[in-house]
């Protein structure tokens, strides 16, 4: 009985290598076309580009060829914008959380240069430009620009693993957008003192170049109703001392006047950057924002408004790699 359990599992065994060896054989001497989009938690393929407001934003998208054959041809790969995708996408993992929806980008936000992607002969990678323009486009909803590789009969594409396919999550970033440690903001119930609410992360989204919101107080990020939360911060031109470090004041406002949004104090935000004490080539970016606020909660008791008084520092920490020219690629997410 031992043996033919030995006997089965190895058969079992060959059959599994065999798919394998099939699949990896097909991959290797059939050429196939496909995106190099690598997906994130979130299952899409986040897109980091500087705000640019006065001119555009070119993002290269690369397009592959496999196979260990000699690409001996111009291949001319179709790419298109692929609504869709993103919305069997967004049923599959949100389901009826329809306000999860991530959007797709509008058309006055991108533009495709070409219809197709040149992969010239003997070469196996091509960068496709996608221009993007930021100006007024708003992050409380979170956009993706779904792109698909068309049929042709001039190529295969692959379908086995997706890659034919990029959802392109896009985030702007200025000097302020990043995700900021709250631990060090306190949201009282107006009038106390003790037992305040936390929020460990309190993240930003670009506004301009030199504006990001946030949503007050402890506001769940991906709540129905967080646009009305929305608080943005201007920051002012700094000033700087001998160390480097800039400092300067913030403009900070609700877009929402039902929340009755009222300021208290100066806010101010400081900038610092700091080498890494092992990795030489990296350096820490640390920007801290100090904030004393009040804002009413009009949605958690419809009709019976809340109100709450925020104080403390929230800072934003990331870093950059002085060897890579290219900023979008050399800050590390």
């Amino acid at each position: 009985m031992k043996k033919l359990h030995i006997y089965i599992l190895t058969m079992a065994l060959a059959l599994i290598q065999t798919g394998c060896n099939d699949e990896w054989e097909e991959e290797l001497y059939t050429q196939m076309v496909s995106f190099k989009a690598p997906i994130g938690s979130e299952g899409v393929s986040e897109v980091y580009l500087r705000y640019n407001k006065t001119g555009e934003v070119t993002y290269k998208l690369p397009v592959i060829l496999s196979g260990s054959r000699e690409n001996d041809k111009d291949i001319h790969v179709k790419v298109g914008v692929d609504s869709d995708t993103l919305t069997t996408f967004n049923q599959e993992k949100y389901q009826y959380r329809k306000d999860l929806y991530f959007k797709q980008l509008p058309e006055q936000f991108f533009s495709l240069p070409d219809e197709s992607c040149l992969i010239p002969k003997g070469a196996h990678t091509e960068n496709y430009p996608i221009k993007f323009k930021f100006d007024n486009l708003d992050l409380v909803e979170r956009y993706v620009l779904p792109l698909s590789i068309q049929e042709d009969p001039a190529y295969v594409t692959n379908k086995r693993k997706g890659w034919r396919k990029a959802l392109l999550y896009v985030k702007p970033f200025n000097n302020y957008w990043g995700n900021y440690s709250a631990t060090s903001m306190n949201v009282y119930a107006d009038g106390q003192t003790k037992n305040p609410l936390v929020s460990s992360v309190r993240t930003s989204w670009v506004v301009d170049e030199k504006a990001v919101f946030f949503y007050a107080g402890v506001l769940e990020e991906k709540s129905e109703d967080r646009g009305r939360y929305k608080i943005i911060m201007e920051f002012m031109e700094p000033s700087e001392d001998v160390n480097g470090i800039k400092s300067g004041t913030l403009h900070v406002y609700a877009t929402d006047k039902s929340i009755n949004f009222e300021m208290l104090g100066q806010p101010t935000y400081q900038l610092r950057e700091i080498a890494d004490a092992t990795k030489k080539y990296l350096v820490k970016q640390y920007c801290t924002v100090n904030l004393k606020y009040k804002y009413d909660d009009i949605t958690t008791m419809p009709g019976v408004p809340v109100r709450y008084r925020a104080e403390g520092s929230m800072t934003m920490e990331r870093s950059r790699n002085t060897l890579i020219p290219e900023e979008d690629q050399a800050i590390q997410w």
